[in-house]
């Protein structure tokens, strides 16, 4: 598989990035060495994209606001809208998120009512 790099070409517009395969392929149930191996990355990094998406979707869970989330996580508000869309189309509701973070090892509270 080939992944082009941010620099390769200028004009490529938006595409799918590393972060997002490595997103997808996990969803799809590959472990981390499996996915390293296919987009030629080391494990950490993978592991580091993987983080990355856990605390979105902890953001989401707990509802905090878009515009917030990209301070919190100290990254940008493009890469945010990415994870969010990713998690709009694999979590239809805070049940999916929380099993899928529990299934990492994540560990989550409950929602209080009325948040």
């Amino acid at each position: 598989m080939l992944l082009p790099t941010a620099g390769t070409v200028l004009d490529m517009g938006r595409t799918l990035t590393h972060k997002t395969i490595v997103v997808e392929l996990a969803l799809q149930g590959l472990s981390t060495t499996e996915i390293a191996r296919r987009i030629y990355h080391a494990p950490s990094s993978v592991d580091a994209y993987l983080r990355l998406f856990d605390r979105v979707l902890m953001l989401v869970y707990y509802r905090i606001p878009e515009k917030a989330m990209h301070r919190i996580t100290g990254t940008s508000p493009g890469l945010v809208k990415e994870h969010l869309e990713l998690a709009k189309k694999h979590f239809p509701d805070p049940d999916a998120i929380k099993n899928y973070l529990v299934s990492r090892g994540v560990k989550v509270e409950e929602l209080a009512s009325g948040v």
